[in-house]
């Protein structure tokens, strides 16, 4: 597995929220917010490019009978690097950024983000470059207007169906925390805002998060320097939209100790009630892809409990209709924050970003091969 840190000198004390994309040309995109904490007013938006390199170096290992004679195997390895550019800052917005999404579309790549000091309050701005070179525009507001408390993708990638509609996984802040899908059939030009989801805590009576069986809140001490109106809401946000053949999957973040789930039969214009899936969530985003053949890939923080640890950081691989999901690998497993998992893919495997402590931005890749070789390795560890 190969692993690195984007950033050779960090440009702000802190960043977070990074998104990770594939470019036409092969590259990679990377963006994140950064500032002098989260929140700060002067909170903006930052990027980088990296451009990998892979080298596939044939290893022949001789007979294991007799060492002199070869059997005609060869078993072929893939050496990794990635050059980045240095982190640019593209926005200068009055009040503080947040969330920052990519959507790749042909030529061009359309860059969401949140900005205002107050999350309830949000706004979304949208960029738009092409994908070579990266050269950014003015930001624009998505929705000219909204007052709602944010429209568009609020932190993962929207997906495009086979109809050419583009749905995205957003949520507003506000008391209760409440998902919805945001839809285009224009190229991300209008949006249209389903029902909002969530889970009727107050009507329900419902016990406080973090009973249910759930492990004990962690220690204030132990929490990562989160803005302070995180703390206000309960219910589901920041949700995850992926394609199962006929339908759509919405995965969402949660107060309650686990990932929910909601379902669509009409792309994304009704959705299922949220209901709990087996997944634990420690009330941190997580994010959720399909690749070429099928496979879904979800990597989030496998920890149950109302602002849980934000480690260890897991991949997991899943059924292709989600109802399974077996994990392969801990990315990161020591003490500190390694969170907000943002996935993507080239030929060659698996890419993903991931905040690291704060401090920068991480970037792993595991090639088909390494992914088959850790879940035959979990396999033989259960039989």
């Amino acid at each position: 597995m190969f692993k690195q840190l984007i950033c050779k000198t960090l440009p702000t004390p802190m960043c977070h929220g990074s998104c990770l994309t594939a470019l036409p040309n092969g590259s990679l995109l990377c963006v994140w917010f950064g500032g002098s904490r989260e929140g700060a007013a002067d909170t903006e938006i930052y990027f980088s490019v990296g451009r990998p390199r892979y080298t596939a170096v044939k290893e022949k290992k001789p007979d294991s009978g007799r060492e002199h004679i070869h059997d005609g195997r060869v078993q072929e390895t893939l050496e990794v690097s990635c050059d980045w550019t240095e982190p640019v800052c593209i926005t200068n917005m009055p009040e503080a950024c947040w969330n920052p999404v990519l959507l790749v579309q042909h030529e061009h790549v359309l860059l969401f983000f949140k900005t205002g000091n107050k999350i309830a309050d949000w706004k979304t701005m949208v960029m738009l470059s092409r994908t070579d070179p990266v050269y950014w525009g003015h930001p624009r507001p998505l929705v000219p207007g909204d007052a709602t408390g944010g429209r568009g993708p609020v932190r993962t990638k929207p997906i495009l169906l086979p109809s050419g509609r583009i749905c995205a996984g957003g949520s507003i802040e506000r008391g209760e925390w409440q998902c919805f899908c945001d839809y285009s059939d224009n190229y991300g030009i209008t949006w249209n805002r389903t029902a909002l989801l969530g889970l009727n805590l107050l009507a329900l009576n419902l016990p406080e998060a973090g009973e249910h069986g759930q492990a004990e809140p962690v220690a204030v001490s132990e929490l990562p320097p989160l803005s302070a109106q995180s703390f206000n809401g309960r219910g589901v946000i920041q949700p995850v939209i992926w394609q199962e053949m006929g339908r759509l999957h919405m995965y969402m973040r949660s107060t309650e100790g686990y990932i929910y789930s909601s379902v669509s039969e009409d792309e994304g214009k009704h959705w299922t009630d949220p209901q709990p899936t087996e997944l634990y969530n420690n009330n941190s985003g997580f994010d959720v892809i399909r690749v070429p053949g099928g496979r879904l890939f979800l990597a989030c923080n496998p920890v149950r409990g109302n602002w849980g640890a934000r480690t260890p950081l897991a991949l997991f691989m899943g059924r292709e209709d989600g109802s399974r999901w077996e994990m392969f690998l801990r990315l990161e497993k020591g003490k500190g924050e390694f969170s907000y998992p943002s996935l993507t893919y080239a030929f060659n495997g698996l890419w993903v970003s991931y905040t690291y402590n704060r401090e920068n931005i991480a970037v792993a890749f595991l090639t088909w091969r390494e992914i088959a070789q850790c879940r035959k390795f979990r396999i033989r560890e259960h039989t």
